[in-house]
C-alpha cells in the first residue's frame, strides 16, 4: 500500500456486494445453508406501540408452527436461526384486524427487516378496504402475471421474468411490488434507467412500501448520485424512522458525500435498531474509520468482523488490509482498541 494514497477499498467492495445482495437470488451451497434472523416492529396505523398484547406466530407455508412470540414494550420482535425459505407471519392483537404476510427469507441475506402495521377493528368500512400494499388491490390477472414473473426471477430466467412483470404492471400500473421486482429484473439485465423508473413508480404508487426506497437508494449510491440517494432515503425514513435498513443505506450515501461524522451516526443507529446487524456493518465501519484516519478503530472493527465471520466473504481482503496497516505503521499494538460484541456497541 502506498503511504500517500490508501488503497483500502473495502467500502466499494461492500457497496457492490450489498447492491447485488438485493438483486441476486441464487448463491453457492454454503450461503444457501445460512441461518437468517427476522426482525421488525409492530405498531398501529398512528405509529403507536401496541406492546405485549401482540401475538406473533411464524409458520411454514403449510401452516406448521415454527416459533411464536409476544410483543415487546418497545414494539420490536425477532426470530432467530431461520432457514432461508418463505414463511408466513401471523400477527394478532385485541381490537385490531389480524395481519398475515408471507415473508421471503431466501437470497444472500443474514437479516431481514419488516414493519407490521395493524389496522383497528373500529375503522370505517371505506377506510378498512384500503390495501396496506397495492398488490392487494391488483386485479387477478395482474397478480397471476406477477406470480409467474417472481418465480422466473428466482430461477434467474430473466427474460421470462421481465415479460411477466411488464404484463403485470401494464395490467395494473400501480402494482408497487411488481414494479419493484421489475426493477430487480432490469438491474440484472443491466438496464439501470428502466430499473430506476420502475422504483420511482413503485414509490409514487405506494409511498409506504419501504423496499422500493431501499433498492432505489442502493441504485443511486452505486451510480454515485449521492445527493439524490440522500433525498430518497430520508423520504423513506420520514415514513419509517426505525427502519435500520434505510439507515444503513443512508450511511453509505453520507460516506460517498464524505460526510463521515453523519455516516458514523447512521451506522451506529443500525446497531441501536437491529439487535442482530449484518457482520458487513463491521467492514463498513472499518472503511469509514480508515477514511477518518482513526486507524485504531478501523483495525478493531476488522478484528471484530473476523471474529464474527472468520470465513466470511470479506475475510481474505480484511486480513490483507490488516497486515498492510501493521506493516506500514498505521497501527501499533498500543493503538489497537479491543473489539467488542455488537450488543455492547449499542
Amino acid at each position: 500500500m502506498r503511504h500517500h494514497r490508501p488503497t483500502f477499498s473495502m467500502a466499494k467492495t461492500v457497496a457492490i456486494t450489498f447492491f447485488l445482495s438485493f438483486y441476486i437470488f441464487t448463491v453457492d451451497h454454503a450461503t444457501a445453508q445460512q441461518k437468517v434472523t427476522l426482525v421488525g416492529d409492530v405498531r398501529s396505523e398512528s405509529g403507536a406501540i401496541i406492546g405485549p398484547s401482540v401475538t406473533l406466530r411464524l409458520e411454514t407455508l403449510d401452516g406448521d408452527l415454527v416459533d411464536q412470540r409476544i410483543g415487546e414494550s418497545d414494539a420490536r420482535f425477532q426470530f432467530d436461526n431461520l432457514s432461508d425459505v418463505v414463511y408466513r407471519l401471523r400477527v394478532t392483537a385485541p381490537g385490531f384486524q389480524a395481519y398475515e404476510k408471507e415473508v421471503d427469507l431466501t437470497g444472500p441475506r443474514y437479516n431481514v427487516y419488516i414493519q407490521v402495521v395493524l389496522v383497528p377493528l373500529t375503522k370505517s368500512k371505506a377506510a378498512a378496504d384500503l390495501p396496506t400494499l397495492t398488490d392487494e388491490a391488483a386485479p387477478r390477472k395482474a397478480r397471476k402475471e406477477y406470480e409467474k414473473g417472481s418465480r422466473a426471477l428466482k430461477e434467474r430466467n430473466l427474460d421470462d421474468a421481465r415479460v411477466h412483470l411488464v404484463k403485470a404492471t401494464e395490467e395494473y400500473p400501480c402494482y408497487a411490488r411488481a414494479q419493484t421486482d421489475l426493477a430487480l429484473a432490469f438491474v440484472l439485465l443491466k438496464d439501470v434507467p428502466s430499473a430506476e423508473a420502475a422504483l420511482r413508480k413503485s414509490i409514487a404508487c405506494n409511498a409506504d412500501y419501504l423496499e422500493a426506497y431501499s433498492r432505489l437508494g442502493i441504485l443511486l449510491e452505486s451510480s454515485k448520485r449521492f445527493a439524490e440517494g440522500e433525498n430518497i432515503l430520508e423520504e423513506g425514513l420520514r415514513r419509517s424512522p426505525n427502519s435500520w435498513d434505510l439507515h444503513f443505506q443512508l450511511a453509505a450515501v453520507y460516506s460517498g458525500l464524505e460526510r463521515y461524522d453523519k455516516a458514523e451516526e447512521e451506522y451506529l443507529k443500525v446497531r441501536q435498531l437491529n439487535p442482530a446487524p449484518p457482520a458487513e456493518l463491521r467492514v463498513r465501519l472499518a472503511d469509514l474509520y480508515y477514511r477518518m484516519k482513526n486507524y485504531g478503530k478501523s483495525y478493531a472493527e476488522m478484528q471484530a468482523y473476523l471474529s464474527e465471520e472468520p470465513n466470511g466473504r470479506f475475510a481474505a481482503r480484511t486480513r490483507v488490509v490488516m497486515q498492510e496497516m501493521t506493516s506500514s505503521g498505521k497501527v501499533h499494538a498500543a493503538d489497537i482498541q479491543p473489539s467488542r460484541p455488537a450488543s455492547q456497541d449499542r
